[in-house]
């Protein structure tokens, strides 16, 4: 009858050890970064930037100089993710590649109730903004409150080929 006996380790003991020790040490250390799309602290309001690919340069360079570039449409998504408390956006100031104000998308500001959207789209046709195109949505509300996801979908479904993506926005101030 053979007994099965544990395999001796190639690294002896100890060296398996501080390697277990390392592995762990590397997972502890990757910990926060694990957790950084995790849950928002709650704000009375924030302005938050969103990239807006109104336009794509791709393929080659024309004989103008400039390359080929094709036309997207943009949904603008502002969702309150704050079960009880609505929300309210206060301005959507709308900027091309150079930074110049092309116009304010919200004119009087809007309320968005618990777990509403607000939507701003942006037309295939308009090609003012450019590939560096973006919003800075400004959003407030009575009390401190689970902060809005706001994504933008770009897209262009035609025959022969689609395009889709999403760009995130990203808070850079707070009131």
């Amino acid at each position: 009858m053979n007994s099965a006996r544990p395999l001796p380790c190639p690294l002896g003991r100890h060296a398996f050890q501080a390697r277990l020790a390392v592995a762990a040490l590397a997972l502890f250390a990757a910990w926060p970064a694990a957790f950084a799309e995790g849950i928002e602290p709650p704000t009375k309001g924030q302005t938050v930037y969103v990239p807006i690919y109104s336009e794509i340069r791709h393929g080659n360079v024309t004989a103008k100089g400039r390359p080929e570039a094709i036309l997207l449409s943009v949904l603008v998504s502002i969702r309150n993710t704050d079960p009880k408390t609505a929300i309210r956006v206060v301005s959507a100031p709308y900027y091309n590649t150079d930074g110049a104000l092309i116009r304010n998308s919200v004119q009087a500001p809007k309320t968005i109730p618990p777990f509403g959207t607000l939507e701003i789209f942006v037309e295939m046709r308009e090609n003012a903004g450019g590939s560096g195109a973006n919003y800075a949505i400004k959003w407030d509300a009575p009390t401190p409150v689970s902060p809005p996801t706001i994504e933008a979908l770009h897209s262009r479904f035609q025959a022969g080929y689609s395009l889709a993506f999403i760009s995130r926005g990203r808070a850079i101030s707070e009131p």
